[in-house]
């Protein structure tokens, strides 16, 4: 391990606002960082993260100490198959000798499962590379081009966005239904920024010929708001307006975004996708060389 660099992993993992899974910290680790997986901070799990210490081995400079709040199985099986049973007694030099007794029973059973304990979470490790490793591939044109068969995406949708769509289709059970995080992905995806605004849904009102019959298709009186919710997200201030046909209800940035948020919001809400151009800006300069121009003359507002 190179000097420094396990003080930067540290700061790098503690400093995260999320709870990052140790399988995904350890696969994207490089290969020749040798590791030492321990899994004995499982009551620290309900108030700490899955990672709970990084430091260098105190036998070996090379290799980095990797604490996870997890059950292992010490933990799991139950205490009388590692522990002697042990009566209760009111001599204090007893229980002494019982409390470290029941230390080094600990530790023995520690050291026994603890190969067995690496191998399982060093093949967590492998899925996890295999899943990057499939998501990586997903950027191909021939998969992507599969995949959108596959989901019936509109061919008007842009590959780069189809792409980056495909790849939340794994995750849409975390997606759907998380506001935050739903539009922190629809931004990444249609690479603009968006506002949400709470509404409720109208009730929609058949225009048709047909007579209207009392408690049929007509009602002495209502509200034209339902309980429904709906979403409103702008696109603010778009960063392509010479493009402004994409954005339009049948453009193709809409498009992906409709899809997208077809897929993610609950199905009783309703949704609309909006835009909103940059203001001009309010400074007019006539030009920098003198009586260039003259308002009315050879300039007009």
């Amino acid at each position: 391990m190179k000097q420094g660099q396990e003080h930067n992993i540290r700061q790098e993992v503690y400093h995260l606002d999320f709870d990052l899974k140790a399988e995904t910290f350890i696969a994207y680790l490089e290969e020749e960082n040798k590791l030492n997986i321990a899994l004995t901070d499982f009551f620290k799990r309900r108030f700490s993260k899955d990672i709970t210490s990084i430091k260098e081995s105190i036998d070996d400079d090379n290799v980095l100490d990797i604490q996870l709040s997890r059950r292992s199985f010490y933990n799991i099986f139950p205490e009388r198959f590692f522990h002697t049973t042990y009566t209760s007694t009111s001599f204090v030099d007893t229980m002494v000798a019982d409390y470290h007794s029941r230390l080094l029973e600990e530790e023995h059973t520690r050291k026994f499962f603890k190969p067995l304990e690496t191998e399982f979470f060093l093949q967590r490790v492998a899925v996890e590379k295999a899943e990057d490793h499939t998501f990586k591939s997903m950027g191909s044109s021939e998969l992507v081009d599969f995949l959108m068969n596959l989901w019936q995406i509109d061919r008007r949708i842009p590959k780069r966005m189809a792409a980056k769509i495909l790849k939340t289709m794994p995750f849409m059970y975390k997606i759907a239904g998380n506001l935050p995080l739903l539009k922190a992905i629809l931004e990444n995806i249609i690479e603009e920024q968006i506002t949400i605004t709470h509404d409720f849904a109208s009730m929609a009102f058949p225009n048709n010929n047909e007579p209207l019959l009392l408690g049929v298709n007509m009602a002495t009186t209502g509200q034209p708001k339902t309980f429904l919710p709906k979403y409103i997200f702008t696109m603010t201030n778009i960063s392509k307006p010479e493009k402004i046909v994409d954005y339009l209800p049948n453009g193709r940035i809409t498009l992906a975004a409709r899809f997208f948020l077809k897929h993610t919001l609950p199905f009783e809400c309703d949704f609309e996708v909006d835009f909103t151009l940059a203001k001009p800006k309010r400074k007019f300069v006539m030009s920098d060389a003198v009586y260039a121009g003259r308002l009315g003359l050879s300039a007009t507002i």
